[in-house]
């Protein structure tokens, strides 16, 4: 087994340590062609026949700049050098910002992770990326789970799970690391375009707050963030077995009664929950602080919200089809 430099021990020691990436796994790797997906990929590779992983890459090509084409065929050239597939995909015209665009690859990589029974889905985010998007979320008025969304390991089905492995490297280490190996990284211009505001906290605000404030900055926020998801992981667990109790047996109701004697935050998320669970609806903040205002003072009555209608009955506080008049 090759291990030709710190960060294939340190990955190993992780992989090992977390039981992120067993032995005989079939992985779909999200490779863009810059230094950390392909840092990400190096490492893979070089281990794959020790762990006898099946290695499968996929790559997006959004297709807003003009070289995009030649990025991908950079990353095709290189997945040819590894012998390795490539799944490919060009982003519909019509998804034209970050969010739609990152809601599009998430959808993408998922599917094509069921439907070739892919088990792990393996992203190449790294602690510079965690601290970036804490920074963003913060920004953004974002509560605990924002501020613990990036994780080592998430199950987003029964079957798949998605694993970040080199959540402790640095920007700074896949920079090396891509030297020492002179892999082929390719410099994607738009990183460097200050219209959007991830490039001006990439370039210009974490800098700053290094230089000037905290030089481990990077480290402080993989440790606070790590700190904050074990108080997540609590709550949500706390939720799962109160929701489990409280939960009618046969209908789509939850024990109101039951729910104003806990806190506001296990309420939260018990009701965030029912939703899900139940109707596949995620609630923005306003609706589940609104509902949690109404459960509190016992004025819950025939409240819509989309096409489903809340109401109490006895103890139950249950969902019902909001019936739509026809208009004549």
């Amino acid at each position: 087994m090759p291990l030709n430099s710190f960060l294939h021990k340190k990955f190993i020691s992780i992989i090992e340590t977390k039981k992120l990436l067993p032995h005989n796994s079939s992985l779909l790797v999200a490779f863009s062609g810059g230094q950390d997906s392909l840092t990400l990929v190096k490492i893979l590779f070089d281990l794959k026949d020790h762990y006898n992983w099946k290695i499968f890459l996929i790559h997006f090509d959004h297709r807003w700049r003009s070289d995009s084409m030649l990025a991908s065929k950079q990353v095709f050239k290189y997945a040819k050098l590894c012998n390795l597939p490539v799944y490919y995909f060009e982003c519909p015209e019509y998804l034209n910002t970050e969010e739609s665009s990152r809601k599009w690859r998430y959808a993408t990589l998922i599917n094509t992770a069921y439907v070739n029974n892919l088990k792990t889905i393996v992203l190449a985010h790294t602690a510079t990326d965690k601290a970036e998007t804490i920074l963003s979320n913060l920004f953004r008025g974002a509560s605990l789970d924002g501020l613990s969304s990036i994780r080592w390991s998430s199950q987003i089905s029964k079957t798949i799970y998605l694993v970040r492995p080199l959540l402790n490297f640095y920007r700074s280490e896949t920079t090396w690391f891509c030297r020492k190996y002179f892999l082929p990284v390719w410099i994607d211009q738009s990183n460097y375009s200050f219209a959007l505001s991830r490039n001006r906290v990439r370039q210009e605000l974490i800098p700053y707050i290094k230089s000037y404030f905290q030089p481990q900055f990077e480290e402080k926020c993989f440790v606070i963030s790590s700190l904050i998801a074990i108080d997540v992981d609590f709550l949500e667990q706390e939720a799962l077995r109160i929701y489990s109790v409280i939960q009618h047996k046969e209908l789509l109701a939850i024990n109101y009664l039951a729910i104003k004697l806990l806190h506001p935050s296990i309420q939260s998320r018990i009701i965030k929950l029912f939703f899900i669970s139940h109707l596949d609806l995620n609630l923005n903040s306003k609706q589940i602080s609104d509902m949690i205002f109404f459960i509190n003072q016992s004025i819950l009555k025939n409240i819509n919200i989309k096409n489903y209608i809340l109401g109490i009955d006895d103890i139950w506080l249950y969902i019902g089809v909001a019936q739509i008049k026809n208009k004549k």
